[in-house]
């Protein structure tokens, strides 16, 4: 499969902080999520764990924040990609982070191209979806791009899947 990054479009993405976040969770019944892990809730929409009080989610409904529990939701405007076929061979080009302890559903903050982003690490085979922000959008695509166009090695791992 050739590698390749699309920009893609999702629901309405919003940070939460404050207290009382685990009633958030479990009405998308990811009340057992650790730190740092996300978990799908329908067809592009999620729902991560930032920390005990912070969450990312990605939902057609945009929920409200609890006044009572000092909650803030901030709607954010990332530019979201999906990037298919073996992005574990990109990003070893691009990001220092070290993919092969990860694993899926883990919700990964990292700097790829000096661009800080996150990621939402798939099962096996299926696409990579990663965001940052709005403003690094085109730099991030064009980047990645050409990185994937460029690369020797790139060129070779996909010589190797045909």
């Amino acid at each position: 499969m050739s590698l390749q990054i699309t920009p893609k479009t999702m629901p309405t993405l919003m940070h939460f902080r404050g207290e009382g976040l685990n009633d958030v969770l479990a009405s998308f019944g990811a009340s057992g999520l650790d730190v740092f892990q996300y978990q799908s809730v329908a067809k592009d929409q999620f729902v991560a764990k930032l920390g005990e009080e912070e969450l990312y989610v990605c939902v057609e409904q945009p929920l409200e924040a609890v006044s009572e529990n000092n909650q803030y939701a901030f709607q954010r405007g990332d530019a979201i990609f999906e990037l298919s076929g073996n992005w574990k061979a990109l990003m070893s080009e691009v990001c220092i982070y070290d993919f092969r302890q990860s694993q899926p559903g883990d919700f990964l903050m990292v700097s790829i191209a000096g661009v800080s982003a996150w990621l939402l690490v798939p099962e096996a085979d299926a696409p990579l979806i990663l965001g940052c922000d709005p403003t690094f959008g085109h730099y991030f695509q064009e980047t990645l791009s050409q990185q994937i166009q460029k690369s020797p090695f790139l060129k070779m791992e996909c010589q190797d899947d045909d």
